[in-house]
């Protein structure tokens, strides 16, 4: 059986699905500050469902599967350059940097950072939503690391892969700053906070999906000839019946 990889129809089609959950985003936000609407069983329900800044719902769920397609492609890559006799811990630890980042996504695992990051640090101002400041010297650690790693990919995959980073830290990072310096003024409940964290997760979502491209253009322009087999299970031979 033979698979076609259609890279721009991909992208496009990531890029539709994002769009369509901003929209739904953007619709409970209207709901949450429709004070006659939030009355209702429905709007609740929609808001639940819909809105980026809470947990367990469909925009979750895809940022989430996004991530984790992501850490699935790098770890094929890591397969491949194993299979090359190339370098490949790299890749696997991109692997698994991308599965803890959909797990984060899923379980919001950086919320739990916050309380105590706050105590330590007594944080204000950009700084307010503290969990962040072990990520981001995390991502300065890594992007030592493999600065030299980045510097001998293919350009044009280089220029993605800066481009998937740029979206994700901007959502991730900057905004978060700019919205928590907001939030310690004007507090979490006020039309501008909604459309800043609007705004960080499109971003977030945006950047890995264009990582996914980067990764998906990696593997069919440096694996050409890369296979992947599942063999099927095999069966037991039943033992013949000794005849008397």
């Amino acid at each position: 059986m033979k698979f076609e990889i259609r890279k721009k129809k991909i992208l496009r089609n990531l890029f539709i699905a994002i769009a369509i959950l901003s929209l739904g985003n953007l619709f409970s936000v209207y709901l949450i500050f429709n004070s006659a609407g939030m009355d209702a069983k429905v709007p609740r329900l929609l808001i639940k469902l819909l809105n980026v800044n809470l947990e367990a719902n469909l925009p979750t769920y895809f940022s989430s599967l996004i991530l984790l397609c992501d850490a699935i492609l790098l770890a094929i890559i890591a397969y491949g350059s194993k299979k090359k006799g190339g370098q490949f811990w790299h890749w696997i630890g991109l692997s698994a940097i991308f599965v803890f980042l959909a797990l984060d996504e899923m379980i919001q695992i950086h919320e739990q950072l916050r309380a105590p990051m706050e105590a330590l640090f007594s944080t204000s101002g950009i700084l307010y939503f503290a969990w962040f400041i072990p990520y981001v010297a995390i991502t300065i650690l890594i992007g030592i690391a493999y600065f030299k790693f980045m510097m001998r990919l293919p350009k044009k995959i280089l220029k993605l892969f800066i481009i998937a980073g740029v979206l994700f830290i901007s959502g991730a990072v900057v905004m978060e700053a700019i919205s928590g310096m907001h939030a310690e003024v004007h507090g979490e409940r006020t039309l501008t906070y909604a459309l800043m964290y609007s705004f960080e997760e499109f971003l977030e979502m945006a950047g890995a999906a264009v990582f996914l491209y980067a990764l998906v253009e990696y593997v069919t322009k440096v694996f050409k000839n890369l296979k992947l087999r599942f063999k099927p299970k095999k069966k037991k031979k039943k033992n013949k019946p000794i005849e008397a």
